[in-house]
């Protein structure tokens, strides 16, 4: 199973042709998760070459066309959600079921509010049963400080330790121990490794690989790169 989620900058923009192309690039994926998704002139084409490339069943929340949230494709029929009691946060978190599967695609909020955003997925781990593997894919704009960034800058670094030692796996660090790579660069040039795919603890054994596609990025076709997250596990 093949889950690739990726940050594609407003809504994509100008480069729509670009963010098209990409996804088509990546068309043997099971699941798809983009963030910063807009309901703008963009989101119809979008939308349509995700189903060209097999991914029919779609779900993103009804925001208006400025706002950024995240779009959850499938190649398989599953069940969607979303959850209002996030309230002004609602929009950035879409959960995919299947089974007992569960893929939280999630789009965090900036600062301090991603507390919020922690706090639910932090309880909705703990209410899930031994038997399920839930994965959150997307740009949680965190990390742990002097290994996801090189100081001491990220707001709620906490909140992400605590959802780790809850019991969630960070794919790419079980897979690359100390090494540093980041998804996202300041104007300054300082890298943030801020695009995750963490998985249940109890189920990491069928992680199969994780990693970063600095490419796209490289070619401003996004500010963030692309992440893959490849499972044993089949819909």
């Amino acid at each position: 199973m093949k889950i690739f989620t990726w940050n594609i900058r407003h809504g994509g923009g100008a480069r729509l042709n670009e963010i098209l192309s990409e996804i088509r690039r990546n068309a043997d994926s099971d699941v798809i998760v983009l963030t910063e998704f807009r309901n703008n002139k963009n989101a119809h084409a979008i939308r349509a070459v995700l189903s060209e490339c097999g991914m029919p069943f779609q779900f993103m929340p009804n925001t208006e066309p400025r706002v950024n949230t995240v779009l959850v494709a499938s190649r398989h029929e599953v069940e969607f959600h979303q959850f209002p009691y996030l309230n002004e946060h609602s929009h950035r978190v879409v959960m995919l079921k299947s089974g007992s599967l569960q893929i939280f695609g999630t789009y965090f909020p900036q600062k301090k509010e991603k507390a919020k955003v922690f706090s639910f997925l932090t309880d909705q781990l703990q209410n899930a049963s031994l038997d399920q593997t839930v994965v959150v894919a997307g740009d949680l704009n965190t990390g742990l400080h002097f290994k996801d960034e090189q100081g001491k800058s990220f707001h709620c670094s906490e909140d992400f330790q605590k959802l780790l030692e809850t019991g969630m796996t960070d794919a790419w660090r079980l897979l690359n121990a100390d090494l540093s790579e980041y998804s996202w660069y300041s104007n300054y040039g300082n890298g943030f490794r801020i695009d995750h795919c963490l998985v249940s603890s109890n189920s990491k054994n069928v992680i199969r690989n994780c990693f970063y596609i600095h490419e796209a990025r490289e070619k401003k076709y996004s500010d963030h790169s692309q992440m893959v997250l490849e499972l044993d596990y089949s819909l």
